[in-house]
């Protein structure tokens, strides 16, 4: 008895062992998760773009309504082949009541031998003319795949947009944080300084609370850019497809190429108006709604269509005389009609349908005025923050040197810890505002290549 607990206690034990193992494999395998996670990804901004076009669910919906336009286009141009149908029918006739001397007396029974009837028939009709409409459909149809597609690439550039805002978002978390941390090391320093000179007594006590002050605000300020970093992070992430906690680090330049913006503010227009998909797509709005015109116009014109048929069937009681026996019958031959009603029916319609195109017009002008002045907009601010980047440079280097003297001017007792402290702050506002600017002017650069179709 004993022997068998010692077999039980020794199987549990080896169970037991087994179990851990697994746990500490599980658990081995999550933090090599967590570290490959937590280990950077280099990402240029065309790389992103690239990341975007794959994995947007926005693109991915654009794409299955252009798969869609492709089949409409088939389908309409089917309307061109003959429509060929088959039908059947099987039936038991009556015995037939003949009113000899009228319906008020009774009537005598024609008897039938066999009560059954059936039929079997082919048929085929071919569309010769029908006032155009089929043309109609299917440039119609392809008109729409146009759109389509000019659709999908205006949400393409709208993604591109949304992608380059988040990644210049990421790029200006970044390096405002680098700057704090310049900062806040720049302060470290100086309120080691301040701390001796305190215990020489050569400072004031108040000198050395400010000190610890300004840094304890820095420190919290680099809390506030490290949790932006986090948050531009993940809106990037989600943009192109990586897990929302994967860091990523920019390779680009904040920096804007002047050589690639070097256009005057008439091409911007020029590009705008004749190659951006917002204008494609209204050119496309205004030619489906002249192609509908033309639809309602056609139902006042005749239609011409070749027909035949092939007929089998029990009794002849088509042609006389009558016979109990299944024949054979065959017909082709030409079909003209015309819906005469059509010519009053239609009125309203033609006006409406003539309408709706000068409303469409009229919303293509409209959306033009609109492109020119985004277009203006757009670029007076890129300029205008192209002028801030310099005016930043040259404040950098003043509040640099403002820093130098008041700084060493502190030290030798000539001026307050207070405008030490101020030119600090002047310093590291200054390389911000040089920062905002430089994403500024790039965020501007993008709405133009996003309004002017290059993007």
């Amino acid at each position: 008895m004993a022997e068998i607990c010692s077999m039980k206690f020794y199987a549990y034990k080896i169970k037991s062992t087994m179990f851990i193992l697994l746990l500490f494999v599980g658990f081995s395998n999550s933090l090599k998760a967590q570290e490959m996670l937590k280990d950077s990804i280099s990402l240029s901004l065309q790389q992103a773009w690239d990341r975007a076009n794959t994995h947007s669910k926005e693109l991915q919906l654009k794409k299955y309504d252009s798969q869609i336009g492709e089949e409409d286009i088939l389908d309409a141009k089917k309307e061109w082949l003959p429509k060929l149908g088959v039908d059947g029918s099987y039936g038991q006739l009556s015995n037939i009541p003949v009113f000899t001397d009228g319906i008020n007396h009774s009537a005598d029974y024609i008897h039938l031998d066999d009560h059954a009837t059936y039929e079997a028939r082919i048929g085929a009709q071919f569309n010769l003319y029908n006032g155009g409409k089929t043309k109609l459909h299917v440039k119609k149809a392809q008109t729409k795949q146009d759109l389509l597609k000019y659709l999908e690439e205006e949400s393409t550039s709208q993604i591109h947009y949304k992608v380059a805002e988040a990644y210049l978002e990421v790029q200006q978390s970044m390096a405002f944080k680098k700057l704090i941390k310049k900062n806040i090391y720049r302060n470290d320093k100086l309120l080691d300084q301040i701390t001796k000179l305190y215990n020489n007594g050569v400072v004031l006590k108040s000198d050395l609370l400010r000190a610890k002050l300004q840094l304890s605000r820095q420190e919290t300020h680099l809390l506030e850019m490290k949790n932006n970093v986090e948050l531009a992070n993940q809106s990037l992430n989600i943009l192109v497809g990586y897990p929302d906690e994967q860091p990523i680090t920019p390779t680009d330049s904040i920096e804007v190429n002047l050589l690639k913006s070097a256009k005057n503010h008439k091409a911007y227009v020029q590009d705008a108006i004749e190659n951006s998909s917002q204008e494609q797509i209204a050119k496309k709005q205004v030619k489906i709604k002249k192609l509908q015109e033309k639809e309602v116009n056609a139902n006042k014109l005749p239609k011409l269509s070749l027909f035949g048929e092939y007929t089998y069937s029990y009794p002849q009681i088509k042609l006389y005389p009558y016979e109990t026996a299944p024949y054979l019958i065959g017909m082709v031959g030409v079909k003209v009609s015309y819906d005469i009603s059509n010519l009053y029916h239609n009125k309203h319609k033609e006006t409406a349908a003539k309408i709706a195109v000068e409303k469409q017009q009229t919303a293509k002008n409209h959306l033009e005025d609109g492109l020119r002045h985004q277009v203006t907009t757009a670029y007076k601010h890129f300029h205008e923050d192209l002028k801030k980047i310099e005016v930043a440079k040259m404040n950098i280097e003043q509040a640099e040197e403002n820093y130098r003297i008041v700084n060493q001017t502190y030290f030798n007792q000539l001026s307050l810890l207070t405008d030490l402290l101020d030119a600090d702050n002047q310093l590291l506002q200054a390389k911000f505002e040089l920062v905002d600017s430089q994403i500024s002017s790039r965020i501007h650069y993008y709405q133009l290549l996003k309004i002017t179709g290059q993007l």
